[in-house]
């Protein structure tokens, strides 16, 4: 597996286990106050479906751009991604909140779920990059002391 294919795999579990818990979450939580239905459930998916695209698109063209040999060329396939993700971002959202008004012929999403689905990748990295992090410091000073030092 090429090593672009391995972080983007990498990155995308970490944004689907945040969506999963996420998913779980909104559904406890709204079972707990009293007001879970069927809407909240599906709001939830549709958001969480709807960020995983939208994270899977930005680590393709990250790991595309990485690979570009001319940096004026990644930074604006970069750039050209940012705005088609976000532009579909908000469509998707839009249409989300579309389906959970009384405008719609069809009530089938919860607001709440669908708008707090795009707050819960940002918790997700946020959380990833701290254990990350914590792991790297506990390898070094592994590391540090097999080779005779006290860590001081």
């Amino acid at each position: 597996m090429s090593e672009g294919k391995k972080a983007v795999g990498e990155f995308m579990t970490v944004i689907a286990i945040g969506q999963a818990v996420y998913t779980a979450a909104v559904c406890l939580g709204f079972l707990i106050a009293g007001r879970f239905s069927l809407s909240v459930l599906l709001g939830a998916l549709y958001g969480s479906a709807a960020m995983l695209l939208y994270y899977f698109l930005f680590a393709r063209a990250t790991a595309k751009a990485a690979d570009e040999s001319d940096p004026e060329a990644a930074k604006k396939r970069i750039q050209a991604s940012y705005s088609l993700r976000m532009l579909l971002l908000t469509l998707l959202i839009g249409a989300g909140l579309f389906l959970s008004t009384d405008y719609s012929q069809i009530k089938i999403f919860h607001w709440l779920p669908v708008i707090a689905s795009v707050i819960m990748p940002r918790i997700s990295i946020a959380l990833w990059q701290i254990i990350h992090r914590n792991s790297e410091q506990k390898n070094t000073d592994a590391s540090k002391r097999g080779d005779g030092s006290d860590g001081n």
